[in-house]
């Protein structure tokens, strides 16, 4: 790289900074008129080489155009995430189904609605509702949809119609994969109200009526 005579730097007191500022932050304007005031008095008999002088000149734009670009996408950052904010804020006192597999039901004989994510590959499926005693009081059969989603919604009654009193109940989803009798479990999702958002870290998480916090991606469905 060329090498800079220290008269010019003190002619523009580039040198001598006394506010520490930061090398990377000199403007455009004042590296042109670095440049040419080298270039005034560069040895006649040495002159500057131009691809040099070129060079220079590219790799401060490079910089200065990294720079730039870092500063757009810092800022298109914010605005994403103040828009996401934005929108999470509106799920307050709305139903969503989260991706949760517990729920303590307030009523006797609550309805409680919820859906699961199945394999392509699935015959059938159902979901078994069982108590805080860990009995299987009632199973749900269901089918699968075209987009490979199935909703379900437990009437808050047994398997012999009587209506269950308020309290805790688990939801566990069991896939048939075959007619062979081959079955796995399947990702679940309960419909809750969204009491709160709140955010950590840049992450938005809202929290559902069970008390739990979800990630704001997590949410299937809205409404």
């Amino acid at each position: 790289m060329v090498a800079i005579n220290t008269d010019i730097l003190d002619k523009y007191q580039l040198g001598k900074n006394t506010q520490k500022n930061d090398p990377a932050k000199i403007l455009q304007g004042d590296f042109l008129k670095l440049m040419t005031e080298q270039l005034k008095h560069q040895d006649p008999m040495k002159p500057t080489d131009n691809g040099e002088f070129l060079g220079q000149m590219a790799q401060f734009s490079t910089v200065s155009g990294l720079k730039e670009l870092q500063g757009a996408f810092t800022k298109l950052a914010n605005t994403l995430q103040s828009n996401q904010m934005l929108m999470a804020a509106t799920l307050i006192d709305k139903q969503a189904l989260v991706p949760a597999e517990t729920i303590t039901t307030t009523e006797k004989g609550e309805k409680v609605s919820g859906a699961v994510a199945l394999p392509e590959s699935s015959a059938n499926a159902s979901v078994d509702v069982i108590d805080a005693g860990g009995n299987v009081i009632r199973t749900l059969p269901i089918k699968a949809s075209k987009d490979g989603g199935a909703e379900f919604t437990w009437d808050g009654k047994n398997a012999d119609g009587e209506e269950m009193p308020p309290g805790h109940y688990r939801f566990q989803a069991s896939v048939a994969l075959d007619d062979k009798g081959a079955v796995e479990s399947a990702p679940l999702y309960l419909d809750q109200k969204i009491t709160s958002i709140s955010v950590d870290q840049g992450n938005i998480s809202v929290t559902a009526g069970d008390g739990a916090k979800y990630g704001f991606a997590d949410i299937l469905r809205i409404g």
